[in-house]
């Protein structure tokens, strides 16, 4: 394969430049383009969507994918034969809520990520496999249980997420009336446009469509819990996230009964790297071990 033009279609994309990719790998910003030019000759279709932002096609996916798990064995080979002392970089896609709790406490109380670089993607947990899936990051956390083609998927733990909101909204807007009518009359919080789960967990356990709701989008972890806490929504908060302001009584569960659990799976790659594979067991391990003790 053309090892060299499936780095120039990677590194524009890396960079969203043909100008800096050239200068990362020390040649012209012609040779880039010869060299991505070159692969879709050989293959009889483009690589690379030239719009700005730069964008892999089909084949261009594939062949970046493939691209990282090389990268993934000639590190291992390298450490094996000790040619270099260099520090691999593995680039993971991790759900928001995920990384700012537990994932959080599991850097903190391991020895799981010392020896490595790390590039985390932060995005909703059903968006995470697509980086993955498309040669972007060389693991991921995701709500899927299907086994990528090539890849490898272990089941990690659930998620609880509550319904919660501070007293003063909970005497205003769910006091009186029926479920129903408060969700209808009530403002909501939403992580982001993306974010789906808050009208989910109203059509599953309250039969009512939540997409003609009133919300406010808070794209922050942090902020998201501070705009529950005020009282400006109600919202569906990681458990995890809230046990000492339901302790303390700052945030209010609603419907303690009514609680839902997200499936975390951790996938990557099946190839034959050993530090890589050790890096998976490692934090397959751990984080089984923190959401169980959650």
């Amino acid at each position: 394969m053309d090892y060299r033009g499936i780095e120039a279609l990677y590194t524009v994309l890396e960079l969203q430049s043909f100008e800096a990719a050239a200068k990362k790998l020390y040649i012209t910003q012609s040779a880039i383009s010869q060299r991505i030019k070159g692969l879709e000759t050989h293959y009889g279709q483009p690589a690379l969507i030239r719009t700005l932002p730069y964008r892999p096609t089909d084949l261009g996916k594939q062949l970046i994918g493939h691209f990282k798990q090389i990268c993934l064995l000639e590190e291992d080979l390298e450490k094996q034969i000790k040619r270099t002392t260099s520090t691999p970089r593995i680039p993971i896609a991790l759900n928001r809520d995920s990384l700012e709790t537990w994932f959080l406490d599991m850097i903190k109380d391991t020895e799981v990520f010392r020896g490595v670089f790390l590039d985390i993607v932060a995005d909703d947990q059903e968006l995470t496999l697509d980086y993955l899936k498309n040669g972007l990051v060389s693991a991921c956390l995701s709500t899927s249980e299907k086994e990528i083609l090539g890849g490898r998927v272990h089941f990690l733990g659930n998620m609880e997420y509550v319904l919660a909101a501070s007293p003063s909204f909970v005497k205003n807007f769910f006091s009186k009336g029926s479920p129903k009518d408060c969700f209808r009359n009530a403002p909501a919080l939403k992580f982001d446009q993306n974010d789906r789960l808050h009208e989910r967990y109203l059509e599953k356990f309250f039969n009512l469509d939540g997409r003609g709701l009133n919300y406010h989008i808070i794209p922050s972890v942090r902020g998201f819990k501070k705009f529950a806490l005020l009282g400006y929504g109600y919202a569906l908060i990681p458990k995890i996230d809230i046990i000492d302001e339901l302790k303390k009584k700052q945030l209010l569960q609603l419907y303690s009964d009514k609680v839902w659990e997200i499936p975390l799976y951790w996938h990557y790659w099946a190839v034959e790297s050993k530090f890589y594979q050790k890096f998976n067991a490692d934090v397959i391990q751990h984080a089984i071990n923190k959401l169980k003790n959650r």
